[in-house]
């Protein structure tokens, strides 16, 4: 069951790119009738980033139904079924990519305010909205929108260096969606999603310091108990818990990049106790760190971390 599913996975990329081994996609799709438009559907093992090019309709996922326009952006996780309803020649490019896949390419784009918008809002926060949600700068939305059929060329494309360069047309696409996206929905959410987004950035930037929760409300100018709501709302998680995932990840990386001690690994990334660090990895990663570095320097480090151990990944 296991071998039919990847190859139902790899027939459905294979249609939208020629190279079989390759973990990104950009299709573009119109929207127009029932023929064209899938009815709920999900990809497992991808996230999808949707950008509206023109037209109009309605997303719904999780219960909830998004109005969306010229220059609405949002991002499907894995294994969340969705589907396009109202559809009016609604035309969608749809970037598909595996989460190592960023994590590789694009890993300082965390510290961005906008790409923690897209990639932390949580879905039910999103989908709240009776009217847009996430939205690209009008002024920067021909620009992304250029890049991102340049992409979609290329679908068509064999020549040697065309991998090269999708590669690099994704990370300006995703740089630009990172620099000019912002909050669109209703005015009350608007200052609390910029704050959410700005303190994201910076535990990203500094994730070694000794953040309270006094600390992380008053960059969000919130009271504790407000922002503590706010933010579980925004990300999933208690801000606390949150931080120390954070700095988890950090540590798989460094883990799985260095020789140094677990003391300098747990120290390096906000632990002052390496017990309690190596608790948490396995709580959290379901492995020892011991073990997770002797597992990646056999070249058997475990599926589904922070960092790939080679590319592209198989599709």
């Amino acid at each position: 069951m296991r071998e039919k599913n990847s190859r139902l996975r790899v027939s459905k990329i294979k249609s939208y790119v020629i190279w079989n081994d390759f973990g990104l996609v950009c299709r573009k799709t119109l929207h127009s009738n029932a023929q064209d438009t899938p009815s709920y559907h999900e990809h497992k093992d991808f996230y999808e980033l949707v950008t509206v090019a023109s037209g109009s309709g309605v997303h719904q996922v999780a219960g909830y139904e998004h109005k969306i326009t010229p220059g609405s952006v949002f991002l499907i996780q894995p294994h969340q079924s969705h589907c396009y309803i109202k559809y009016d020649n609604l035309l969608i490019y749809n970037l598909i990519f595996s989460e190592r896949f960023i994590r590789y390419f694009l890993p300082d784009l965390n510290r961005l305010a906008g790409y923690q918008l897209l990639f932390n809002l949580s879905a039910c926060e999103a989908r709240r909205s009776p009217s847009d949600g996430i939205r690209i700068q009008t002024e920067f939305l021909l620009e992304v929108l250029n890049v991102l059929e340049r992409m979609d060329q290329l679908n068509s494309s064999a020549q040697p260096g065309d991998k090269t360069l999708l590669i690099s047309l994704f990370a300006y696409v995703m740089l630009l969606l990172s620099r000019h996206v912002h909050w669109a929905g209703p005015s009350r959410r608007l200052v609390c999603m910029t704050h959410l987004s700005k303190l994201l950035s910076e535990l990203e930037k500094n994730f070694t310091a000794s953040w309270s929760l006094e600390q992380m409300a008053k960059v969000c100018n919130m009271s504790v108990s407000g922002f503590r709501q706010s933010f579980r709302q925004f990300t999933g998680l208690p801000p606390l818990e949150y931080l120390v995932q954070l700095r988890l990840e950090k540590a798989a990386v460094l883990l799985a990049n260095s020789t140094e001690a677990l003391e300098f690994v747990a120290a390096a990334c906000g632990f002052n106790d390496v017990n309690y660090f190596s608790k948490q990895f396995k709580k959290h990663f379901n492995i020892l760190p011991s073990r997770y570095r002797k597992d990646c320097l056999s070249g058997r480090r475990p599926p589904n971390f922070p960092t790939p151990e080679s590319f592209p990944p198989k599709v």
